[in-house]
């Protein structure tokens, strides 16, 4: 028997007698027959027994460096959650987990003191995907990504640009944001790797621990208390700042 030429099918079509094919990708059995489960191409094919329907526009899996749009819907101490709508430069539908996190640490390139600070509830962002498994985790923490349309956090209105602040022309107010730098005229049909895709930096790679559980301020400022007290602010043990003796060095002398 001779291959069979593809042709279109339907979801419902009978497409081979279950005696003469296996049902394989995009089909079922039933009643000793084979139909297609998806709108595609069937392919017979003789020599293995096997029929299958290759879909026309098959969903997308992501992937490590993806650009992908999503939605911010739930910001939670230091994690943000946004669902994932579409993959850059890609029209298919995602398939999988379509849910990705940010860590406050992978929020923006520079400190962050307050994640409601670079997002709010409903904001669209351009993220990238830095991990696929076991979940979906994502960063802004790149010139090219970061919030892309942002809404009024009081009438819900879309904010304006007005030099580095987001103005709200209705309720005359300004708010903050991790904003994309294209924010006022979006790149949406460059290549992906215009806007970082493609490659993940080691920063993103590292993984989160209880030393990093403030935006990865332990690491990025030294310390934070330690290093400011290296620059002349704040106090000693013994209250006479960091530039006298040290408590240890009073109690020593006590101890004489």
């Amino acid at each position: 028997m001779d291959r069979m030429e593809p042709k279109m099918v339907l979801p419902g079509d009978e497409i081979a007698v279950a005696e003469e094919f296996e049902p394989g990708d995009g089909t079922y059995e039933r009643n000793g027959l084979v139909f297609a489960a998806t709108p595609g191409v069937l392919f017979l094919d003789p020599e293995n027994r096997v029929a299958r329907v290759r879909a026309f526009n098959p969903p997308a899996e992501l992937k490590i460096g993806d650009i992908v749009y999503g939605v911010v819907d739930d910001i939670r101490g230091m994690m943000a959650t946004a669902t994932i709508l579409a993959i850059h430069g890609r029209t298919r539908q995602i398939s999988g987990e379509s849910e990705g996190t940010i860590h406050i640490s992978n929020v923006s390139e520079e400190y962050t003191e307050d994640i409601h600070d670079m997002y709010r509830l409903g904001d669209i962002i351009r993220a990238k995907v830095i991990q696929v498994k076991p979940s979906v985790q994502l960063t802004t923490a790149e010139r090219n990504l970061g919030v892309v349309k942002a809404l009024c956090s009081i009438c819900r209105g879309p904010l304006e640009l007005r030099g580095r602040e987001l103005y709200c022309p209705r309720d005359e107010r300004t708010e903050r944001r991790k904003l994309a730098a294209d924010y006022a005229d979006l790149r949406l049909f460059v290549p992906a790797t215009e806007l970082g895709g493609g490659k993940v930096e080691e920063k993103h790679r590292e993984p989160r621990g209880e030393g990093h559980d403030r935006g990865g301020r332990d690491r990025d400022r030294g310390g934070g208390r330690d290093r400011y007290r290296e620059r002349g602010g704040g106090r000693g043990r013994d209250g006479r700042g960091p530039g006298g003796r040290g408590g240890r060095d009073r109690d020593r002398g006590r101890r004489r």
